[in-house]
């Protein structure tokens, strides 16, 4: 239905299905992009992954995963591809990691302290640098670029970083001067 509404056809849409009907929906104004914008779904269910094959340009998977657990979750779409007739390239990735950056060793200890000051109470409790850095984008700025490099071999071409223990927030402002000095130049 949303490939219908964006399409580049100046007709409203009309749906059929088992859940919703939309008889003649009109988008106004339409979309720019043509022939429509990407359609990106998120999320790591296989039913999900499933409706990425048959339907999405683009897949997002976040906050945490580790490289294996994304493997298997990548497998998961290739079979739904193929069930779809569909090569698993043609699906875009990103992924959204939540993302720490230390100078160096013991600067990242200091900062992962900040962290848990800046964290609401409850979340990070009892909570381990190591444990928790395992399926985030987390080190000094050499370890986060290999970390990168090795989200790139496995066909993620996008990586949102949310420099928090929360999504899509930022706990000091400095995570973000590393990142653009340290790590993006050298990618």
């Amino acid at each position: 239905m949303l490939a219908a509404l964006l399409g580049a056809s100046p007709e409203p849409a009309s749906f059929q299905g088992r859940f919703f009907t939309a008889d003649r929906a009109p988008v106004l104004p339409g979309p720019v992009q043509r022939p429509r914008p990407p359609l990106w779904v998120g999320g790591s269910g296989d039913r999900l992954l499933g409706v990425v094959a048959r339907a999405a340009d683009g897949w997002n998977l976040c906050w945490s995963v580790t490289p294996d657990a994304y493997r298997e979750r990548l497998a998961v779409l290739a079979a739904a591809c193929e069930r779809a007739g569909r090569p698993p390239g043609e699906v875009r990735r990103s992924l959204g990691l939540q993302t720490l950056i230390g100078t160096d060793a013991d600067d990242l200890v200091e900062r992962w302290e900040r962290v848990k000051a800046h964290t609401p109470d409850g979340i990070l409790d009892g909570v381990e640098l190591r444990d928790w850095a395992a399926p985030r984008l987390v080190g000094t700025p050499d370890e986060v670029l290999a970390q990168l490099r090795g989200w790139e071999a496995l066909g993620v071409e996008q990586v949102v970083a949310s420099f928090s223990a929360l999504p899509f927030a930022v706990f000091e402002d400095e995570q973000l001067e590393l990142a653009a000095e340290l790590v993006l130049p050298r990618l």
